[in-house]
């Protein structure tokens, strides 16, 4: 299909429907344009954005994700602060900031972490202060301010429902190549869907277990700091709590007993009255990664990918929404360099931007 001008309407197809398609289509409405969404496996769709752990949480990424990137995580945690009045229903939405604690034993991991920090974020506090319910168990932990977090399938229900009336839902698969004839531009956001075409990307398993415990509260993500098991436990309303631990380089579904067991001790470790808590569930989500674990857009003609989003999904799809409408309006982002690098850079320069 030739381009249109700016003036007229665009066709716009945007093929996946995890967090980074229903952002992109979200963005996107602004335009005027006729967005068609596809995904297979429906609205919602039950995929790893689904069973994602809703962390806003770009300082605690620094040992892996170097300034720049934080600050675009920021920077999508303010767009969230714009998006989240406009939808219908409650995200469980807070910006609290996260704690990070470890025991006494591994108060060197919590060490080596702060001096990723910069100077004005290594703002050791007691952990009993902020957070009452973990006792005297920790005495001191790392306090992240600015840092929020979502719940994940609520926030996609509601774009969901504020998406309805403006753009197309088709449940059916679809192959962007097959779609370029018909529309302006195409989105590809299918994550692990792209696979076959894409030999850089990789499959990396989340598992995670959501628990009711009348017992315990907390008003923000903690992280357990630990040098084989690192956990971290996500409060949601009515005293249930979102935990997650593992990585695994995996394409496999399902949670094995080993990891869930492990998981399970881990919480129990911070703080005693999980052991009775009840699982509501325990389950599993493969993320799509890059070597880097980077996301990256690309663009080649009216095609834009975008994927390797890890388990930054949340985090960094609303910026990555906002870069690709730069990109069909022909404005250039001020973070694009970051997720559209140069064909010659590789993976150590894109980290180290």
């Amino acid at each position: 299909m030739n381009q249109k001008t700016s003036k007229q309407n665009l066709d716009i197809a945007i093929v996946g429907a995890g967090i980074m398609g229903l952002s992109a289509a979200y963005a996107l409405q602004k335009f005027g344009a006729h967005i068609t969404l596809y995904d297979p496996k429906g609205f919602p769709a039950q995929n790893a954005s689904f069973v994602a752990g809703g962390m806003l949480a770009p300082y605690a990424e620094i040992e892996h994700m170097n300034m720049r990137w934080v600050e675009a995580g920021l920077a999508s945690i303010d767009i969230w602060k714009k998006i989240l009045p406009t939808l219908p229903g409650d995200t469980d939405f807070a910006q609290n900031g996260s704690l990070l604690v470890a025991h006494p034993q591994d108060r060197y991991i919590l060490e080596r972490f702060a001096a990723h920090l910069p100077e004005n974020q290594r703002c050791y506090q007691n952990a009993k202060d902020l957070e009452p319910a973990l006792d005297n168990r920790f005495s001191q932990g790392l306090f992240l301010e600015g840092e929020a977090h979502i719940h994940p399938a609520r926030t996609m229900q509601a774009l969901i429902k504020a998406l309805q009336n403006n753009i197309i839902f088709k449940q059916e698969a679809a192959n962007p190549q097959d779609l370029l004839a018909s529309y302006d531009t195409v989105i590809d956001c299918r994550g692990m869907g792209t696979q076959n075409d894409d030999p850089d990307l990789r499959s990396v398993k989340g598992e995670l277990a959501i628990v009711h415990n009348p017992e315990f509260s907390l008003s923000r993500p903690v992280r357990l700091m630990h040098p084989r098991y690192p956990l971290y436990i996500v409060p949601r309303q009515g005293n249930i709590f979102m935990i997650g631990a593992t990585i695994i380089e995996s394409e496999g579904e399902g949670v094995s007993l080993r990891s869930g067991m492990e998981l399970m001790s881990a919480l129990s470790s911070l703080h005693p009255s999980f052991a009775d808590a009840k699982i509501i569930e325990i389950t599993s989500g493969v993320r799509p990664s890059y070597p880097d674990n980077l996301p990256r857009i690309r663009r080649h003609k009216n095609l834009i990918s975008c994927n390797g989003l890890f388990r930054h999904g949340f985090l960094l799809s609303p910026i990555m929404a906002e870069i690709i409408g730069c990109e069909i309006e022909g404005k250039k982002h001020s973070k694009r360099d970051l997720f559209l690098p140069a064909p010659q850079d590789n993976n150590q320069k894109r980290s180290a931007a």
